[in-house]
C-alpha cells in the first residue's frame, strides 16, 4: 500500500512539472528535442518509484535516425511511460480522446503534438491518421501505437485494430513489433495496488511496408501480431 501511495504521489507531482514544462516548449516548438528529454524524466521518474525495472532485447534492430511505426501489445497503463523510457528517438503516441480532457495533462500532450483518436467517429479516425502521416513525414518522427485498442486484464492478445497500419502503409515506413511481457502484474487491470518487479520488452526486426496498399493491411497486422506473440514471455515477471 505505502508502493502505491508513494506512486501516486511521484505521478501527480512528475505530471505537474514536466507537463507545465511541454507546454511551455509547445509553444515554441512542439517537436523540440527538450520534449523527448521532459518525456525521459517523467516515464523515468514513474518507473522508478513503482520500483519498475526493464529487460531490453532487441534495441539495435532499428535506427534511431530513421522513422517508424512501433506496435506493441497493451498490458498495463505502464506501457506508454516503458516504452517512452527507452526509445532513443523523438516519438508521439496515438492517444485516446478522452485523455485530452484531463486538467493540465491534456494540455501538454496537445501542446506537444500527440494524435487524438476518436474511434467512435469514422470520419474523424480518417482524419487523424492523415495528420499521422503527414506528422512522420513533416516532422520526422516515429509513431507508437498499441493497435489491441485498450488493457488486456491477463497479458493474453486481443485483436488489434488496423489504424495505425494504415498509417504504417500510407507513409511508407517500416513497423516495429514491440513484445512487453509482465507489465500487466504492476498495476492489473481494475485495481489501484502497484507491485514493482522487472519487465521484459523485445524489439522485432523491423517490417517493411514499401509498396503495400490498402488491400495488405490485413496480412500485415497478422504478420506484426505474430512477431509480438512470438516475443511473449507469458510468465515474465520477477520481483
Amino acid at each position: 500500500m505505502i508502493r502505491t501511495i508513494i506512486v501516486f504521489i511521484a505521478v501527480g507531482v512528475l505530471t505537474f512539472i514536466a507537463g507545465l514544462s511541454s507546454i511551455i516548449v509547445g509553444i515554441f516548438n512542439p517537436y523540440s528535442r527538450l520534449i523527448y528529454y521532459i518525456g525521459q524524466f517523467w516515464t523515468r521518474g514513474i518507473l522508478g518509484s513503482a520500483g519498475v525495472k526493464l529487460d531490453i532485447f532487441g534495441i539495435g534492430n532499428f535506427d534511431r535516425n530513421s522513422t517508424y511505426v512501433f506496435a506493441g501489445n497493451h498490458q498495463s497503463h505502464f506501457d506508454v511511460p516503458i516504452v517512452f523510457s527507452i526509445l532513443p528517438m523523438t516519438v508521439r503516441f496515438f492517444t485516446k480522446k478522452e485523455l485530452f480532457r484531463i486538467p493540465l495533462f491534456g494540455a501538454a500532450i496537445s501542446a506537444v503534438g500527440m494524435i487524438k483518436i476518436d474511434r467512435s467517429n469514422h470520419e474523424e479516425a480518417v482524419r487523424t491518421m492523415n495528420q499521422a502521416v503527414e506528422t512522420i513525414r513533416k516532422n520526422k518522427v516515429s509513431v507508437v501505437i498499441f493497435p489491441e485498442g485498450t488493457r488486456s486484464h491477463d497479458g493474453k492478445i486481443q485483436p488489434f485494430k488496423k489504424g495505425g497500419f494504415i498509417v504504417a502503409i500510407k507513409g511508407g515506413v517500416p513497423i516495429i513489433p514491440v513484445s512487453i511481457s509482465g507489465s500487466h502484474k504492476i498495476l492489473k487491470k481494475h485495481t489501484l495496488r502497484v507491485q514493482p518487479g522487472r519487465v521484459k520488452v523485445v524489439f522485432g526486426n523491423p517490417i517493411e511496408t514499401e509498396g503495400l496498399t490498402y488491400r495488405n493491411r490485413d496480412g500485415l497486422i497478422q504478420q506484426v501480431k505474430d512477431e509480438i506473440v512470438s516475443n511473449l514471455d507469458s510468465d515474465y515477471f520477477q520481483d
